[in-house]
Formats: structure tokens, sequence, C-alpha cells
């Protein structure tokens, strides 16, 4: 049998040649469908959270701290009613205490 030009160069190739071809074997075999969608939620990412209502981590810190301000207001102002509701308690009977005489 005759060698063929093909077959001496393979023959020649050496191992990190081969695994240098590795990725390009690998990205050949991929179906062309998962890396056309791996390009299109990497350009779109912004624009389908917004659409979709997605929450980042983002957003859930800023409405972790905006719900820690709004239960930090909440608190101040029942304890502020508690005082209103005193000083209109003495008020009212201030006021008995006038009609009465």
């Amino acid at each position: 049998m005759y060698e063929t030009e093909g077959s001496r160069t393979r023959q020649k190739s050496s191992f990190t040649e081969s695994l240098a071809s590795v990725p390009q074997a690998i990205d050949r075999t991929l179906p062309s469908m998962d890396k056309r969608l791996g390009e299109y939620l990497d350009a779109n990412i912004t624009s389908l959270i917004s659409e979709w209502g997605l929450v980042t981590r983002f957003t859930l810190e800023d409405l972790e701290h905006r719900l820690d301000a709004v239960s930090t207001d909440i608190s101040g102002l029942e304890k502020e009613k508690v005082a209103l509701k005193n000083r209109a308690s003495a008020l009212e009977q201030a006021l008995r205490e006038v009609e009465e005489r």
C-alpha cells in the first residue's frame, strides 16, 4: 500500500496540536440553535429583564433598602400616634372640665 500525503501529515501532528483543536471540534458539534440562543440572550438580556418583569440582585437590594426605610418610618409614626392619642385624650378631659364649670 502506498502512503498518501494526508496520512503523513496526520502522523506528524503533535499531541499539543491535537489538544488545541478540541475547542473547535466541540464548537462544531454543538447544535447551532444553542449558540444562536446564547448570543441572542447575551445581546438582549437588559430588554428581556424589563419586558418580562424579572428581578435582578440589584433590584432586590434596592427594595430591601427601601423596605428598611419604610419600616423605620412606620415605627416612628406608630410612636407618634400613641403620643397624639394621649394628648387628644388629655385635651378632651381638659375640655370637659372647662365645660363643667
